[in-house]
C-alpha cells in the first residue's frame, strides 16, 4: 500500500475513532510497527496528528466526554494504580475534596474505613463507597448533570467556595504539556476553585489521556502536580 493511501486511512479512522492504538492500526493497514511510527511521526510533522502513549489522536479539540458508565469500564487497572498511589499520599490530611469522575472514585478503595477524614465532593459515584468506608461525606449542591453523576453550576461554585482543604484529587478528560481540561466550563471553574482552596491538589489522569485537549482548562502544568499509573 502507497504512503500517501496509508496516509487517507490513517486519518479517516481517527476522523471516526477520535483516538486509535497503534496494534489497531497495524492490524488495519497490514503494516510493520516500524512502518507504522515512521506513519505516524510524518503526519505528526505535518500537523495532522500527534502522538500519544501507544497510539495517536487527531489534532483538535475533543467535543465530548463519556457518560460515567462507560468511562469506568476502561483503564481500570490503570485508574485502580493511580487511585492507590493517591490515597498513600494524604497521611494526617483531614478535609480532602474528591472530584467527580472514574479514576478518582478508585482512590476511595485504598481508604480506611472510618479513616478520620472529611470527604468533600460533587461527584455523586462516590456515595455509595463513602456510605460503605464510613467517612464523613459533605455532597456539594448544584445541577445534576446526570450523564456524568455530577453536581455543578453556579450553585456548586458558590459552595465549594465555603471550604478550605488539606487535599485536593482532581479529574480530567486530557492533559498536555500546558495544562490539564474538561469539557465542560462550569465544571472546569468547580475542578480550578477546588485547587484554589486547597493547600495540596493532584490531577489524578491515566496516560491515555495524554495530548486530548479539550474546550475548557481546568489548571496549568505549573500550577497542580499529575500522577499517572507510570512511576
Amino acid at each position: 500500500m502507497i504512503l500517501e493511501k496509508r496516509f487517507e486511512i490513517i486519518l479517516d479512522i481517527l476522523k471516526k475513532e477520535e483516538a486509535v492504538s497503534n496494534k489497531f492500526l497495524t492490524d488495519k493497514l497490514g503494516v510493520s510497527e516500524s512502518t507504522l511510527r515512521r506513519d505516524l511521526s510524518y503526519l505528526q510533522d505535518m500537523g495532522k496528528i500527534t502522538r500519544v502513549h501507544g497510539g495517536a489522536v487527531l489534532n483538535n479539540i475533543a467535543a465530548s466526554e463519556l457518560n460515567f458508565a462507560d468511562n469506568q469500564k476502561s483503564k481500570l487497572a490503570e485508574k485502580s494504580q493511580i487511585g492507590r498511589k493517591a490515597a498513600r499520599l494524604i497521611g494526617s490530611a483531614k478535609f480532602i475534596y474528591i472530584d467527580a469522575g472514574s479514576t478518582c472514585n478508585e482512590l476511595i478503595d485504598y481508604l480506611m474505613i472510618g479513616q478520620e477524614i472529611t470527604v468533600v465532593t460533587n461527584g455523586l459515584m462516590h456515595v455509595d463507597k463513602l456510605i460503605s468506608k464510613n467517612i464523613p461525606t459533605i455532597i456539594l449542591e448544584g445541577n445534576l448533570k446526570a450523564e456524568t453523576k455530577v453536581t455543578t453550576g453556579p450553585k456548586t461554585l458558590e459552595s465549594i467556595g465555603k471550604y478550605n482543604f488539606d487535599l485536593a484529587f482532581i479529574g480530567a478528560n486530557g492533559f498536555d504539556e500546558r495544562g490539564f481540561y474538561t469539557a465542560d466550563v462550569n465544571e472546569a471553574m468547580v475542578k480550578a476553585k477546588a485547587i484554589e482552596n486547597s493547600t495540596r491538589a493532584y490531577v489524578l489522569a491515566d496516560t491515555s489521556k495524554e495530548n486530548i485537549k479539550y474546550f475548557a482548562t481546568i489548571a496549568t502544568r505549573d500550577e497542580i502536580k499529575l500522577i499517572t499509573e507510570e512511576e
